[in-house]
């Protein structure tokens, strides 16, 4: 057994002198003892509870020499501690520690293409431990030819208070898509606390201040959503709920699943009042011992005003893209179709998002290259709607906006090269609307340096 050379047990020894561990070597063993208490002294990100729990030291049982070598083996185990001294002060175990001042993370880069987005570029900075007192920041800035984002987050185990969780969430984001009628900037600051409810679930509770602007309307757009322009502020409070299938998450295990619920209500002191719900749940099974299993992903929302207020464009779903691979990103929607309204007599369709949206995507992974681990098959199934727009504004059209299922099947692949990982999918078959926008072909990459 090796104890690094700062390690010293000195339980039972008089005064200041104690027995120093250094490589294999021990001198004056102590004799066995009963403690009525444990303290500990010195920790700073870790409780006290957990220091205790980590040695397995207990009091009214005896403590000898071997239960001690195990209690300082096991915190010089976890690599948090940069000395352990063990004393004694008649029946109180004093266990002091000096924890590591540990500064993990680091700036990355990264590159990538998708056919959502185009060429985009992001770099990350994450800190663990910042300032020396558990504190964990994060932080994003994602730019492509169509849509910006800045994201940052500080949290830690002790955020609000010894033992509450929590932190600060920050994001700006920027949506000017070729293939909607309008563009949309988005900024909020989220402070919130986390509750463990048990092992395999928890609890988020969130406040958030949220600043909206919907702009630059295209001139043949729906009188709808140019009643919806402008800028708003939100306030409101919100919460989350996870429940996980297990605890301690095993590679091997042959299911796994993850259920969360999402909902928020604005409306304290903010310009609108809405109810933002959203419930998602992530599941895998595994079919057989070569590799033959299933992934899922289904997904409910639903976006609905309180009292006079609508929920705008800006609040409102759509499909396509990933989330509704073999159709063109967010297309799937509830729309204001004017035949012969554009010039020349053609058909102006606007895409307008809907108060509900329900979706599940489905992969039947296949191992046909089982000495490539990093390279994945599968055949997919995906199925989804989006419906329904409160409005107090005529459409210049027919509003379509019914619960009309769209569908599609394909195959798909996915490779970690090391340099980054590439995705693609290709859609064999889609059933959907007239004025549904296809797109047989997903692929994406994405590098991080």
């Amino acid at each position: 057994m090796f104890f690094a050379p700062k390690t010293r047990v000195c339980a039972f020894a008089a005064a200041l002198s104690c027995v120093v561990f250094s490589g294999l070597e021990a001198q004056d063993a102590p004799q066995p003892r009963v403690f009525n208490t444990i303290v500990v002294d010195g920790n700073k990100r870790f409780t006290a509870q957990d220091i205790v729990a980590t040695t397995g030291l207990q009091t009214g049982v005896l403590i000898g020499e071997p239960e001690l070598m195990a209690a300082v083996e096991s915190l010089q185990f976890t690599g948090e501690f940069e000395e352990v001294v063990i004393t004694s002060a008649n029946t109180t175990l004093i266990i002091q520690v000096e924890e590591e001042p540990v500064y993990s993370g680091g700036l990355t880069f990264g590159v990538g293409y998708d056919t959502d987005d185009g060429v985009f570029g992001t770099v990350g900075v994450s800190i663990n431990n910042a300032f020396d007192k558990g504190v964990a920041i994060d932080g994003r800035i994602r730019a492509a030819e169509q849509s910006q984002s800045l994201t940052f987050s500080v949290q830690s185990e002790n955020f609000w208070a010894q033992g509450r969780p929590g932190g600060v969430r920050f994001a700006v984001e920027n949506y000017d898509y070729d293939n909607t009628t309008y563009d949309y900037t988005f900024a909020s600051i989220e402070p919130f606390v986390t509750f463990m409810t048990s092992e395999r679930s928890l609890v988020e509770l969130r406040y958030t201040l949220a600043w909206k602007d919907v702009y630059g309307i295209n001139s043949l757009a729906s009188p709808i959503i140019f009643a919806e322009r402008g800028d708003e502020l939100l306030s409101g409070l919100g919460f989350s709920y996870v429940i996980v299938s297990s605890a301690k998450p095993d590679a091997l295990s042959p299911s796994a699943w993850t259920l969360r619920f999402d909902q928020d209500f604005t409306g304290l002191g903010g310009d609108a009042a809405y109810s933002d719900s959203r419930l998602t749940l992530n599941a895998r099974q595994k079919l057989t011992p070569s590799g033959f299993a299933v992934r899922t992903t289904v997904e409910f929302g639903a976006s609905l005003g309180l009292g006079s207020d609508n929920p705008r464009v800006s609040e409102r779903f759509s499909l396509g893209g990933a989330n509704l691979r073999g159709f063109e990103r967010s297309t799937i929607s509830p729309r204001d179709i004017c035949l012969g309204c554009a010039p020349g007599g053609g058909n102006l369709v606007t895409i307008l998002g809907g108060n509900y949206y329900a979706v599940a995507r489905t992969d039947l992974l296949v191992p046909i290259f089982k000495q490539q681990p990093q390279l994945e098959t599968f055949a997919f199934f995906d199925v989804g709607s989006v419906w329904d727009v409160q409005t107090n504004t005529p459409p210049a059209g027919l509003l379509d906006d019914g619960a009309d299922i769209r569908m599609s099947y394909g195959i798909g692949t996915s490779f970690d090269t090391g340099l980054g990982k590439f995705e693609a999918y290709l859609a064999l078959g889609t059933e959907g609307e007239v004025f549904d926008e296809r797109q047989e072909f997903g692929v994406s990459f994405r590098a991080q340096f």
